[in-house]
């Protein structure tokens, strides 16, 4: 009989992780949101993927503490999760790419260093001494890149700051800048932007610090680009079947409602680590883990 193509398994009941023998691939998604978000997000390409693979594809939704633990210990067989995890498992645990994935704005993504009007910042040197609101250490976009950034001038973060505190979401970041609660904070390309077409804040509310524009790239940024998420496969995971994986994703077409479904533009040949697994290194998180 054929399995079901989605199993949401509890994290907390290990047992229910699917064996060898039911199912050809697991694939693991990050739920940044919640399983039930990730597993309806996703469930449209996994359909696909066994579709065109002719196989059974379990997915299986994992917060972000979780995936990559769950991955080494060969729970999952693929994984689809963030460049932080995509590069900690490709150095750490010698993990596999697969595939890039490319989103509405590309295959690329950076951070920004927004600042009220009224701070006195005028660069990313005027931070010093500053307030200013970021994300947890482990977030890309809202701490990582803007810290790896900050080192290049000699400013190490959150150490420099006056005052440093750590936001739920990045739409508070914007706001408390906006409102002069904080001097400057970190987010991720995108954000302002997204924020003023919605009418949650005006033009000229933030400026956003050594903004640079990159051709190609609809977004303004502060720090460099770096990959966006990316598909992994455990290091031992069937080479055969990884490049079939690879083959599936990326002839599905830009605009298929399953891609819509997921909200990516498509799928593309892994991209080059480097940068960030650079960007890491310099943050101290390679060495010390995840966090």
């Amino acid at each position: 009989m054929k399995l079901p193509l989605l199993v949401l398994s509890l994290l907390c009941l290990p047992f229910l992780f699917p064996t060898a023998s039911d199912a050809t691939v697991r694939l693991g998604v990050m739920s940044p949101t919640g399983e039930a978000t990730a597993m309806k997000q996703w469930s449209p390409v996994a359909k696909e993927l066994e579709a065109m693979l002719d196989e059974e594809v379990v997915l299986i939704a994992l917060n972000a503490g979780n995936l990559l633990e769950r991955l080494d210990s060969g729970a999952l067989d693929v994984v689809i999760g963030n460049p932080v995890q995509a590069a900690i498992a490709t150095t750490q645990m010698r993990a596999q790419p697969v595939a890039s994935v490319v989103k509405k704005t590309g295959k690329q993504f950076g951070g920004v260093i927004v600042a009220n009007p009224n701070a006195g910042i005028t660069s990313a040197a005027d931070l010093k001494g500053k307030s200013v609101m970021t994300l947890k250490t482990s977030a890309a976009g809202g701490f990582i890149f803007q810290t790896h950034y900050l080192l290049g001038l000699g400013i190490t973060s959150p150490d420099d700051f006056g005052r440093h505190a750590v936001a739920k979401s990045q739409k508070d970041i914007v706001n408390l800048v906006a409102k002069g609660a904080f001097d400057a904070g970190f987010v991720r390309t995108g954000m302002v932007d997204d924020m003023i077409a919605r009418g949650e804040i005006a033009e000229g509310d933030v400026i956003i610090v050594d903004r640079k524009e990159t051709v190609g790239f609809p977004h303004a940024h502060s720090t460099g680009l770096y990959p966006e998420w990316m598909v992994f496969a455990h290091a031992d995971y069937d080479v055969q079947t990884v490049n079939r994986l690879r083959d599936a994703l990326t002839r599905l077409a830009a605009g298929a409602p399953a891609l819509e479904t997921a909200r990516v533009q498509g799928f593309d040949a892994p991209q080059d680590l480097s940068g960030i697994i650079d960007a890491l290194d310099a943050v101290g998180i390679l060495a010390g883990g995840s966090d």
